[in-house]
């Protein structure tokens, strides 16, 4: 028997509405991971759809928080931050990469379908930026490509060389591989495009366009991956892994007609996550 792998995953709270800590915490620790959560924020539903929800900003708690974690000369297999409330939260999860030393995957969580999400702050992009230079692993969605690269977003489909030129761009911030999900092409399936640094060119995942928008999936993709990748999985063994769970979990969640604000219906298929690790 081995010590289970570690990995802190720095994402809000949730309260109703499938997303973030709800999400992450589940499959991290289906796959056979110790999930160590850090809370930027508690909502008591996602910004997804729902108005007037409550909320209170954690940056006051999270210096102290790593720090009792710095004092106990913890490290993790992996550091996994998704969305950060303010600027000054991404000070704090660039420390925790550094000391920790593992795997650091950035879900830069800013938006979806061009537009922003409306409770972050302006510049914080750039402080996007500056977590993507330090990461393994980024996995935006087009809309968070776009911010990061300061260039306008639009849904049409790309070309092979509209995607590789955005991966390309996205590789220059600094990170050493880069998933870019939710790109339409030109047949109506999506891609998730995929690139490390030195590669002569990109490669991809295809599905079905299943025709829906459920928010957290982007957050279910992104726990899946680092979750392969802690157990020794290549980036497209990664990949496919998470675009499979993913497909699964919007398939099964569609026949049921719940709310899509709800999100998908994961839970039913947690047992199709291996617990072993390689």
């Amino acid at each position: 028997m081995q010590p289970v792998k570690t990995a802190a995953v720095i994402h809000d709270l949730s309260g109703v509405g499938r997303c973030a800590l709800t999400v992450v915490l589940p499959v991290i620790s289906a796959m056979g991971i110790q999930a160590c959560p850090v809370p930027t924020a508690v909502l008591s539903t996602h910004t997804g759809g729902f108005d007037n929800m409550a909320s209170v900003d954690l940056t006051d708690l999270m210096g102290d928080y790593l720090a009792h974690w710095r004092s106990l000369g913890l490290r993790f297999d992996a550091v996994y931050s998704g969305y950060l409330a303010n600027c000054a939260q991404a000070e704090h999860v660039m420390r925790l990469m550094r000391e920790s030393g593992g795997l650091s995957v950035v879900d830069p969580v800013m938006g979806d379908e061009g537009e922003m999400y409306s409770a972050l702050p302006a510049d914080i992009p750039a402080e996007m930026r500056m977590l993507c230079a330090a990461a393994d692993v980024i996995t935006p969605n087009l809309t968070e490509a776009a911010l990061l690269l300061e260039e306008s977003y639009t849904d049409a489909p790309r070309t092979d060389a509209e995607v590789e030129h955005m991966l390309r761009g996205l590789l220059k911030l600094g990170a050493k591989r880069v998933v870019l999900t939710g790109v339409p092409k030109a047949d109506g399936r999506m891609a998730n495009a995929y690139m490390t640094q030195g590669d002569r060119m990109h490669s991809e995942t295809t599905f079905e366009h299943l025709g829906v928008h459920y928010p957290g999936t982007g957050d279910l993709f992104a726990s899946v991956l680092t979750g392969a990748m802690v157990q020794g999985d290549s980036l497209s063994r990664a990949v496919q892994r998470a675009a499979d769970f993913v497909y699964r979990a919007i398939d099964i969640t569609i026949p049921v007609k719940t709310e899509p604000r709800m999100g998908v219906q994961f839970e039913k298929i947690l047992h199709e996550l291996k617990c072993e690790q390689n």
